[in-house]
């Protein structure tokens, strides 16, 4: 099972990061990974689930921290952990973000235990900053579902090469009920999923990542009715000389979202493009200048300016956008722009 810390098969990305575990003992690997920040918006309204960012300097809004032990026994049995402090989390309170069992015989291997949901094409490596060129991966796709991120159950995963230049995997899931406590300012609202079932396919090919999921859940929001969520993802990531391009769209029956980005590596310097749009629930468009400089293969650094904005009349019909709650509570503008400098590493 393709379960490595920093899983990009995209061979040729030019922005892959570098595996830098450790081996403690025969079978035993050991690594590590983190990002800070120093960041500060012009709002009054705190920016972003799970980070609050608003108009006072902020040096933790996004600070994450995780480490993560594999054993693998015989080439086919390996036993998996990844703690994180997340951007949400006390020191004192990580996150288990995975424990699992996997078992691998030839192209298809079964995992057991708390996993993550394989539904975006960096949803495998999301806490890892130094593994994609964004401060954060672009939140109009990747906060459609509200920094839910991993499930427990089961998983099968079969990989096999269609051909000398293109990979697939096929990769269907289940998981059972799971409480995800989400903060809203001072509040904290509880998402407990009931399950969620689906499939994600991948192909790779020699300059190109195609990824498509489903996902049906039920949930319910603190004592709000049960709801059915059936959501459907689509990323695609081409690479072209020194160039590098991302699209990605999310779609359920609350809202539609979908971003794109463009990127230019040259040597150690990374600067990069984002412009994104929610529809229906959010109703907001998002644009991302950036710049990345690689220190070496294990410490990256990014500057970053964003801008989030939303119609009028949305402002006034109490949509969030971006923001963790709708800034029209706090006669808060309705437009947001931010100002990053994050550090990533990687151990």
């Amino acid at each position: 099972m393709m379960r490595n810390l920093y899983p990009l098969a995209f061979t040729v990305s030019l922005v892959a990061p570098v595996e830098a575990a450790i081996e403690l003992t025969d079978g035993l690997m050991f690594s590590g990974f983190g990002s800070t920040s120093v960041t500060r918006s012009n709002n009054d309204a705190p920016l972003f689930i799970n980070r609050e960012i608003s108009n006072t300097t902020c040096y933790d809004c996004d600070t994450t921290f995780g480490l993560q032990l594999d054993y693998r026994y015989l080439d086919q049995l390996m036993l998996s952990a990844q703690v994180v402090k997340r951007p949400q989390d006390e020191w004192s309170q990580p996150e288990l973000e995975w424990l699992y069992a996997s078992y691998e015989a030839d192209a298809l291997s079964i995992a057991v235990g708390r996993q993550r949901l394989p539904l975006f094409l960096a949803s495998e490596y999301y806490f890892v900053g130094h593994a994609y060129f964004w401060a954060r991966p672009p939140q109009d796709v990747y906060d459609s579902i509200m920094g839910f991120t991993s499930y427990d159950g089961i998983s099968f995963d079969w990989q096999t090469m269609l051909s000398d230049a293109l990979s697939i995997a096929v990769t269907p899931f289940y998981g059972v009920g799971k409480d995800n406590p989400i903060k809203y300012g001072d509040s904290t609202l509880n998402l407990k999923s009931d399950y969620n079932v689906g499939l994600s396919v991948e192909l790779t090919g020699i300059n190109y990542r195609l990824h498509a999921a489903y996902m049906n859940a039920g949930y319910q929001i603190d004592t709000e009715p049960k709801q059915t969520l059936n959501m459907f993802t689509l990323g695609g990531e081409y690479s072209m000389d020194q160039w590098q391009f991302i699209a990605e769209l999310e779609n359920d029956k609350m809202q539609t979202a979908w971003d794109l980005s463009v990127a230019y590596h040259y040597n150690d310097w990374t600067p990069y493009v984002t412009y994104g749009e929610s529809h229906q629930r959010r109703k907001v468009n998002n644009v991302i200048l950036g710049l990345r400089h690689y220190f070496t293969p294990h410490i990256s650094l990014n500057a970053e300016w964003q801008t989030t904005r939303m119609a009028e009349d949305d402002y006034q019909n109490r949509h969030d956008g971006h923001f963790a709650f709708p800034p029209l509570y706090l006669a808060a503008d309705k437009d947001a722009q931010l100002y990053t400098l994050m550090v990533n590493f990687v151990f």
